[in-house]
């Protein structure tokens, strides 16, 4: 009873984002923070998902990250969505996020990158992927559960945050989902009656190489 109870609450809270963000009335909150504490933040409520499967988890952060001029919490939430979902197609594997800091197109910009060694997913499923009310398929639905609206709203949070979200998949060995955000967004130019489509540049520009080192 209770877990309907919080299912029913996370898919009124995810259908009131998706609703604001398309009537062009999602407001974000953009504050000058340090991006290291808020992933600490992140981590330390994401554990008890991440190990609820035995999973193992690395956080890979090879240099400073550095300030962003941006919404922590919407960070926050895409980044919460991205693991729990890694969290839940995992069983006694990996997930990893990793973050860097790089320039893109000359902009400055983070890039986050979720893994695991999941159940991974075919390009058929992978095509609808970021469809509002949509998971891999209904046998995903009725074991895994979930409302079909966090990659959605992700994907609406990092055009909105200046940026961008991709996927890359392989059926049986696992997920890569790379989040590519500006380090700054122009406060004074953010309008909420328009709502953009496509991100100043390509995620597809991220570096895709691992990066080596990292602490869990």
């Amino acid at each position: 009873m209770i877990a309907s109870g919080k299912h029913l609450l996370s898919m009124v809270n995810d259908i009131l984002d998706l609703s604001k963000i398309e009537a062009g009335r999602m407001r974000l909150d953009v504050e000058t923070f340090e991006v290291s504490p808020v992933l600490e933040v992140l981590i330390n409520t994401a554990r008890p998902l991440l190990e609820r499967n035995g999973n193992r988890f690395e956080l890979v952060r090879p240099a400073p990250l550095g300030v962003m001029a941006s919404d922590a919490m919407r960070l926050r939430q895409v980044l919460l969505n991205l693991l729990g979902n890694a969290a839940k197609f995992t069983e006694r594997g990996l997930v990893q996020l990793g973050a860097t800091r790089v320039e893109l197109d000359g902009l400055a910009a983070l890039v986050f990158r979720v893994e695991d060694t999941g159940i991974g997913m075919t390009a058929e499923q992978m095509s609808r992927l970021f469809n509002e009310f949509t998971q891999a398929d209904s046998s995903t639905t009725r074991r895994f559960g979930g409302t079909g609206l966090g990659l959605a709203i992700s994907r609406r949070l990092c055009r909105l945050m200046g940026g961008d979200i991709k996927a890359a998949s392989v059926p049986g060995q696992g997920s890569t989902f790379t989040v590519t955000l500006l380090a700054a967004i122009d406060a004074g130019a953010l309008r909420d009656d328009r709502q953009p489509e496509s991100s100043p540049f390509s995620p597809d520009l991220a570096p895709s190489s691992s990066i080596p080192s990292c602490d869990g």
